[in-house]
């Protein structure tokens, strides 16, 4: 978990959306407190910021969320991964895995959504240690 932790600065000239362009700018914070994984992403797409909060226990047990759509959380770690799953109606509606780089400066992110239409939107992100 620690190579994850700490504020990430989003670069993205080397980000990729399946269906559109990224945000002009992001901040992607990842925090440990009291048995859970924290994340905290802020961004600012065509002018208007929003922000999302979520966490899930670090021993992979699912916790209720109050994400519209979504009923469930957890948590993966695998060798120099960090992954978030949702589900929501029985079906898994979304996933993020995280990777760090060698030097722990760089941070990517595949996040893949639910369209719900049988397919998925993918996001690629790298961010920048700051």
């Amino acid at each position: 978990m620690e190579p994850f932790l700490g504020s990430w600065a989003l670069v993205p000239e080397l980000s990729h959306y399946s269906d559109g362009i990224p945000p002009e700018s992001g901040l992607y914070r990842i925090s440990e407190s009291e048995g859970e994984a924290r994340f905290t992403v802020d961004w600012v797409k065509d002018g208007v910021p929003f922000s999302v909060t979520f966490a899930a226990p670090l021993d992979g047990t699912s916790a209720r969320t109050m994400f519209p759509g979504v009923d469930r959380f957890w948590l993966e770690t695998g060798t120099g991964t960090l992954v978030t799953v949702a589900k929501g109606g029985g079906a898994v509606v979304a996933r993020a895995v995280r990777r760090v780089s060698g030097d722990w400066s760089l941070l990517s992110v595949l996040q893949e959504n639910a369209d719900g239409h049988g397919g998925w939107v993918r996001i690629f992100q790298v961010y920048r240690r700051v």
